[in-house]
């Protein structure tokens, strides 16, 4: 029933039986249509989630001269793990949302349960740490294409390191994921 979770835990570090069977027990699963909202801003994210099947981002809101503008920060899809590190690890309301852009269907386990896991059996530290590093570097890459990188680099190392996510996630929210406007990611892509 959880099996694309627990392989894509195996994949990090072989788990033992044993705790095989302390995680299933842990273990929800979800289903939601696109534009379902999974974590609200201002509430605290006590899941982590394991996306089965479809395409969720997180993003933030601010505000300049009385107009909103969502930025997305994250884009995650089959098969990989979405939270807001911010608010998961301390337990603090986020400052972001998680939105499903597809119909989709996912897996989750509580910061609770985590913790107890941590606490009981030393393979989940080691791949708690391990996915928590994963997500360390995958923000690190994308400081660097916000900074470092011309808009048509941007483009091109978005599409070459998601290129399922590149034609799925509609337009205006890669552009916002890369710093650009929808008009400026149009002129790249035609010249890509």
């Amino acid at each position: 029933m959880f099996t694309s979770f627990v392989e894509s835990l195996k994949a990090i570090h072989p788990i033992k039986k044993e705790t095989e069977k302390l995680l299933l027990k842990r273990l929800t699963r979800h289903t939601g249509k696109a534009g379902d909202i999974l974590v609200k801003a201002g509430e605290i994210n006590d899941r982590l989630y394991f996306i089965e099947k479809g395409l969720v981002r997180s993003y933030y809101t601010i505000e300049e001269n009385k107009t909103k503008t969502d930025v997305t920060s994250w884009f995650v899809g089959e098969f990989g793990f979405i939270y807001i590190p911010h608010s998961y690890i301390p337990k603090a309301p986020s400052v972001e949302t998680i939105e499903l852009l597809e119909d989709s269907q996912m897996i989750s386990i509580t910061n609770k349960s985590m913790q107890e896991l941590y606490d009981t059996v030393p393979e989940a530290n080691y791949i708690g740490r391990i996915l928590t590093e994963m997500y360390l570097v995958m923000y690190d890459e994308r400081v660097r294409f916000l900074r470092m990188m011309s808009a048509q680099k941007r483009n091109d190392a978005f599409r070459d390191m998601f290129p399922d996510i590149y034609d799925r996630a509609p337009k205006k929210y890669i552009a916002s994921f890369l710093g650009l406007s929808p008009e400026t990611l149009s002129r790249v892509r035609k010249k890509a």
